[in-house]
């Protein structure tokens, strides 16, 4: 017996490594803190990289936000205070529809999406070698998404704001109102999914808009739900809820809200598009299989060659058979003219 009476056996086998794929699954908010706690100053640099890369897009909107729209505030141009806390609402505002993205600049965002993709399936990821190859690969696409977004966007906006000028105590302006708005959140909801699926899938621009109209009605009241707290991190980044410094506001927009943002929005949806969207692949045979199938058909093919041998050796032994027919019907047949008589008869018996 090894060891001193069962104890101190070194013989034994022990329990061996644990296998990962056997350990509980972790609760979902927990793998986000921890990927959130690992890749927070990778956040900041990618907040950064993509709001400088951003910068046309929030200043065209600004543009169109200053021009275009009067002030949200009553009597902002009354005093130079008023009118800067108008200008900074209407950027709050805008952020919304920045960080969702509606409005954005497409190869950035692609870029920036692919990026935190990775991250949300556990996975590494180059800064800025991940950010251009996904942004130069995207380009088209995302280009012509951000466009459509940008100007379906400003017409949205447009519409629900003369609605709501033109309308008054009327029911049918009312209705028509209520009904731009939830067009504009379901629209909102839908780049939630399309940049994700932009860069996961090969897919069509009209897919592209159907998928991302599936999934935002199919899954509505999560999707809400997610809508809202990115509403509330972008309030409580700019002091809207807890009024504090606007400049920290700023300095946290362009840090790490962003990116934030984006973490939590492709951590919700990437789960959802495999689940839905991803096509399983078969698993692959093991080593024992290909090994079984290497023996058989070597076995096919000795079973084969022995089957063209045994055919070859009936071919040999055949010809062998028929010139000795052949000779013995040759002999009767001289014997037959010989004896005057006609041989077709033994002929036919050959045949």
């Amino acid at each position: 017996m090894a060891g001193f009476f069962g104890f101190f056996d070194y013989t034994k086998p022990g329990p061996g490594v644990p296998n990962p794929e056997d350990a509980p699954k972790k609760a979902r908010i927990l793998v986000f803190l921890e990927i959130l706690q690992r890749k927070f100053w990778n956040l900041i640099k990618i907040n950064l990289m993509f709001n400088i890369f951003n910068l046309p897009a929030v200043i065209l909107g600004m543009f169109v936000a200053l021009s275009l729209f009067p002030n949200i505030i009553p009597e902002a141009f009354s005093d130079t205070d008023t009118l800067i806390s108008d200008v900074f609402l209407k950027f709050i505002l805008l952020s919304v529809l920045l960080c969702i993205p509606m409005i954005t600049v497409g190869p950035a965002q692609a870029g920036f999406t692919y990026i935190l993709r990775n991250y949300c399936r556990e996975e590494h990821a180059f800064i800025w070698g991940d950010f251009k190859e996904s942004a130069l690969k995207n380009f088209k696409q995302s280009t012509i998404v951000s466009t459509i977004g940008f100007v379906v966007t400003l017409l949205m906006v447009w519409s629900i704001r003369a609605y709501i000028i033109l309308g008054g105590e009327n029911i049918i302006m009312i209705i028509g109102t209520t009904f731009m708005i939830m067009m504009f959140v379901i629209f909102m909801m839908m780049h939630m999914y399309i940049y994700p699926m932009l860069v996961t899938f090969n897919l069509t621009i009209k897919q592209l808009y159907k998928n991302a109209l599936i999934f935002a009605i199919i899954k509505l009241i999560p999707n809400v739900g997610i809508l809202l707290l990115c509403l509330l991190i972008i309030f409580l980044t700019f002091g809207a809820i807890i009024p504090f410094n606007q400049i920290i506001g700023l300095i946290l927009y362009a840090f790490f809200t962003v990116s934030l943002i984006g973490l939590i929005t492709n951590f919700y949806v990437y789960p959802k598009l495999m689940k839905y969207m991803a096509v399983k692949e078969e698993p692959e045979a093991g080593e024992d299989e290909e090994y079984e199938d290497e023996e058989d058909e070597e076995d096919n093919d000795k079973d084969n060659v022995e089957a063209e041998n045994d055919n070859e050796e009936n071919t040999e032994n055949e010809t062998d058979v028929i010139p000795s027919d052949n000779e013995d019907k040759s002999n009767e047949d001289k014997n037959n003219d010989e004896n005057g008589e006609d041989g077709s008869s033994e002929v036919k018996r050959y045949f």
